[in-house]
């Protein structure tokens, strides 16, 4: 994971409209660049076969001034919603830090369900930002839920800004607790979200679980926190499924700031 990706975090958001933000175009090279920069994300599991296609954004159908849409393939083995989430939301920042909006797109319909013997995830809509005021300004501004209602125990000096991860709907579907050392995250069994049935709100907030733990590690790395983490299969229908756990290793001088 790469620390620099820190500062992006603060200023992406998500375009449900692209209204605004200039007429500058993607290029055939930025969206190689794209690829190239997809190939050398970190995976939670490296086991687990994935890939990327970029088509413009009327072949998905979205109708909201996007100029392409990233579609995210993978394999179906276990906790491969909560890979493609970890790296997809390292390619969310990539693209903040290169100027590029983007948007978490879970209605969208793939032209091809399958690709390369992979299967259709999730995909992003994205447009060229000419404007870079179109970022947001004041993260700290998003509704998010109270920090006491998501982290139990030491904030590690990280909490306040891990909670702004996205996630479908807003769900915010993690539960942290972080005591001695020893960070556990827990995914929320979710109900509805909005017209979502379970079913769907439980595929999404499995995605949400990886762009959590993407966010969660870039922060404790560049707050110069060691960790050795452990993973664990997410298939549990209980309150709070334990997803991953983190031993810490080094402490810094903002840690039990929170």
């Amino acid at each position: 994971m790469k620390a620099e990706y820190y500062d992006a975090i603060f200023k992406r958001k998500s375009f449900h409209l692209f209204r605004g933000v200039g007429d500058d175009k993607l290029m055939p090279e930025e969206l190689d660049e794209i690829q190239a920069a997809y190939a050398g994300f970190e995976k939670l599991y490296p086991e687990i076969r994935t890939a990327i296609r970029i088509v413009p954004a009327g072949k998905v159908n979205f109708k909201h001034d996007a100029e392409y849409c990233v579609l995210i393939y993978s394999e179906k083995k276990e906790n491969y919603l909560m890979n493609a989430g970890y790296i997809g939301e390292q390619l969310d920042l990539w693209l903040v830090a290169h100027n590029v909006g983007s948007l978490w797109f879970g209605i969208g319909k793939p032209d091809e369900p399958t690709f390369d013997g992979l299967d259709y995830v999730i995909m992003f809509a994205i447009r060229k930002i000419g404007d870079e005021s179109k970022f947001r300004g004041d993260m700290f501004a998003a509704k998010r839920k109270p920090l006491d209602e998501i982290w139990s125990g030491d904030g590690l000096g990280v909490a306040n800004v891990a909670r702004f991860a996205p996630s479908a709907c807003n769900s915010q579907p993690w539960k942290v607790d972080c005591w001695d050392g020893q960070l556990t995250v827990f995914r929320v069994k979710p109900n509805k979200l909005g017209i979502m049935t379970p079913a769907a709100a439980s595929y999404f907030n499995r995605i949400d679980i990886g762009i959590f733990l993407c966010i969660l590690e870039i922060c404790m790395q560049k707050n110069g926190i060691g960790f050795e983490r452990a993973l664990f299969p997410d298939g549990g229908v209980r309150e709070l499924v334990k997803v991953a756990a983190y031993r810490i290793d080094a402490k810094n001088e903002n840690m039990n700031k929170e």
